[in-house]
């Protein structure tokens, strides 16, 4: 059955051709007035991603140290990270022009989201309507997981500006397969798999999906078909050269600091694009928890739902035509990649989901657009934007790490020759970028060296393992001597540590004659995504104040 009811708002040869919508528009100067909303709610989320001064947590800070290296450098030390080189390069690039400031590298990340956002107003007017363009980008300018990576110095704004740029020149590579169109899928597929490696599930589930139409899509297409096949092939082969330091990696870097996950995690990524990394310790608000059936029930909307009147739809099981490579694209790469870590008993976390999110924001704005009142349109992506915004503007309130109060309390009172040992030496990088104390000495464990401001995650369990916490308080003991105060940054919880940090202070305080050890600055996980506390032991017979 087919509703001859108003437009199809399906342009693309990528997608299947669904029934057309009931079509019912806004007054032209109520439509001036959603424009000029829309551009107010962008102008916050931008406002939001770059306005953010907190200092740099690990991850941010050991990207920044990474990238500061010589370009030639970089795959060196990514071998002993687990990432590939892409974001690094460009961020090196960056640094050079801008500085090494916080403010400075972080604005990388919002370059790239408020490139995502135009990249979307674009790719989806061009493959659905203006009226989706409008409604995805209301949505992904006010999603707190958007703006939370558009202000942090990792790749996953990268990730996302990709994905799109991917979906745009595979629309126009469906349209005319010229060579040009078809080097542009080919260059986008490259930067997505040099950029994060879930990119190789999204690559495998579009490259199967790919098959699918060329085999059994419409006939006059599987030509077409075939030849953006070859374009993604291409991509796939430019990422030859890093292989060898990819299965490196895999086999020897793996994600230690991860818990063992189930099947479940699924279905629980989509829950978490709601959020934030820094909101995972806070405790649900009312409109978060709104936020999160918004997310579900639109996107499941998009996909079997269509208008056939002003307040009636019609469902059909078999995925609406229009939202079928979005749903495969979204729901595809997250249930293979997160199945395959859970396989592999490597970490998954939502920012990994990057790949997927902004199709995922499409399927939402599908889902709204498949009310056929414009004003409950209307209503619904605004009141899902705003109450993200205000999700984001809480979240952009929690410190990302507690190192500004350690290194505070060490620059105040450590002094030359003084050791500070950090447990786990994952605490290292943020802490140091802050400390302006000179002659002191740090190590950290397992690995015994940070003096770099780099982990080495190479057999990162394995050192775990072989090296007891005692090898470490030990070794600073020798560095301190008997005239200098070691201090301990720990983490007493710390992942895949096993409570070896905890056994490391017992040793220091057992070394240096301390029965009750009190915490200069204590970890508190309410406030911080990043936690640490910061222990003293001084030498025996001085009471350090």
């Amino acid at each position: 059955m087919a509703y001859d009811l108003g437009v199809d708002e399906t342009h693309s040869p990528l997608l299947s051709r669904g029934p057309a919508e009931f079509d019912r528009r806004l007054p032209r100067l109520i439509q001036a007035m959603v424009t000029m909303v829309l551009a107010m709610e962008v102008t916050i989320s931008v406002a939001l991603e770059f306005g953010v001064h907190l200092p740099l947590w690990l991850d941010e800070a050991l990207t920044v140290n990474i990238s500061s290296l010589p370009v030639a450098q970089i795959p060196g030390a990514l071998k002993h990270d687990g990432a590939p080189p892409l974001f690094y390069v460009i961020l090196h690039v960056w640094m050079g022009f801008v500085g090494h400031s916080d403010v400075a590298v972080r604005s990388l990340a919002g370059v790239f989201a408020l490139g995502a956002l135009v990249m979307t107003a674009v790719t989806v007017r061009a493959i659905w309507s203006t009226r989706v363009a409008v409604v995805t980008v209301a949505l992904l300018a006010g999603s707190p997981y958007f703006v939370y990576y558009g202000s942090e110095c990792r790749m996953y704004s990268l990730v996302m500006f990709e994905s799109i740029v991917l979906l745009y020149t595979l629309h126009r590579a469906s349209e005319t397969p010229s060579r040009g169109r078809l080097i542009l899928v080919a260059a986008s597929v490259a930067a997505l798999l040099y950029t994060h490696y879930w990119s190789l599930y999204l690559v495998g589930v579009l490259g199967l999906w790919l098959l699918a139409r060329a085999a059994f899509g419409p006939q006059s297409w599987r030509g077409t078909a075939w030849r953006i096949i070859a374009a993604v092939l291409g991509g796939c082969v430019a990422f030859i050269p890093w292989v060898p330091v990819f299965f490196y990696q895999a086999a020897h870097t793996g994600t230690p600091w991860s818990a063992p996950t189930h099947l479940s995690i699924v279905v629980e990524l989509f829950g978490w694009l709601t959020y934030n990394q820094a909101a995972l310790f806070q405790v649900d608000s009312l409109h978060s928890q709104i936020l999160l059936v918004s997310y579900l029930g639109f996107a499941v909307i998009g996909i079997v739902a269509v208008a056939t009147g002003r307040f009636t739809g019609a469902l059909d099981l078999r995925v609406q035509g229009r939202a079928r490579l979005m749903a495969v694209w979204a729901i595809g790469t997250v249930a293979v990649g997160s199945a395959l870590s859970v396989l592999s008993s490597s970490a998954v976390t939502p920012r990994y989901a990057a790949v997927a999110f902004i199709p995922f924001m499409i399927l939402l704005a599908l889902g709204i657009t498949s009310f056929g009142d414009p004003w409950v349109r209307v209503g619904l992506a605004f009141g899902v934007a705003f109450m993200g915004l205000w999700a984001a503007k809480e979240y952009r309130t929690t410190a990302r790490t507690e190192s500004p109060a350690v290194a505070s309390a060490l620059n105040s009172a450590a002094r030359a020759g003084d050791v500070v040992l950090f447990c786990p030496d994952q605490l290292a990088p943020s802490t140091l970028r802050l400390l302006n104390t000179p002659g002191i000495v740090t190590m950290g464990y397992p690995n015994l060296s940070v003096a770099n401001g780099r982990i080495d995650w190479v057999d990162y369990e394995e050192k775990i393992s072989r090296r007891p916490p005692v090898v470490a308080a030990k070794a600073a003991e020798a560095l301190a001597g008997p005239t200098h105060t070691v201090w301990l940054v720990s983490q007493t919880y710390a992942p895949g540590l096993h409570g070896r940090c905890d056994d490391l202070a017992q040793q220091l305080a057992l070394d240096r004659g301390i029965t009750e050890i009190t915490p200069v600055v204590a970890a508190d996980i309410h406030r911080y995504y990043q936690p640490m506390q910061l222990l003293s032991f001084p030498p025996r017979g001085r009471n350090h104040g």
